[in-house]
């Protein structure tokens, strides 16, 4: 990532201004894990962001198993390069050894493991439950960003 660019004050990144009949500049966007260098990525996965709609096209590198980094495509037309702060960092949420990895349902007042199709089940059910009382009051969304 470019050390110069604060993403906290700058979340999208430096300005890349362009003229009236000029082409969007490139701009790829890269952050690579604490303590990895570069030449130590083992492969490249080509990939499409998930969190958002806009399907923003970025690399993952891979690093004994795992994701190391992630890159802006430059040559995608959507992007050009460019990550948001979501695509930029919220890959390391898959690394913490706090992630999630089951679905937690509440059972008398406490949150406990499930398998996926309970879980699915109770969302379900739930939802009908909250339509049949509340007809067109009651929405469910995805966010996706």
């Amino acid at each position: 990532m470019d050390a110069s660019v604060d993403r906290i004050a700058q979340p999208w990144g430096s300005l890349t201004p362009y003229g009236r009949d000029e082409p969007w500049p490139e701009r790829v966007d890269t952050y690579l894990m604490a303590g990895v260098e570069p030449g130590q990525v083992q492969r490249w996965v080509q990939a499409a962001s998930v969190l958002h709609s806009d399907g923003d096209a970025m690399d993952i590198a891979v690093m004994d198993g795992r994701m190391a980094e992630v890159r802006g495509r430059a040559d995608d037309r959507v992007n050009r390069g460019r990550l948001g702060p979501k695509d930029l960092f919220g890959w390391q949420a898959d690394a913490s050894p706090d992630r999630l990895t089951r679905p937690l349902v509440r059972e008398g007042g406490r949150l406990v493991q499930c398998d996926w199709g309970t879980a699915k089940e109770r969302i379900v059910d739930r939802s009908r439950e909250l339509l049949g009382r509340h007809a067109m009051r009651t929405s469910l969304c995805s966010p996706t960003g």
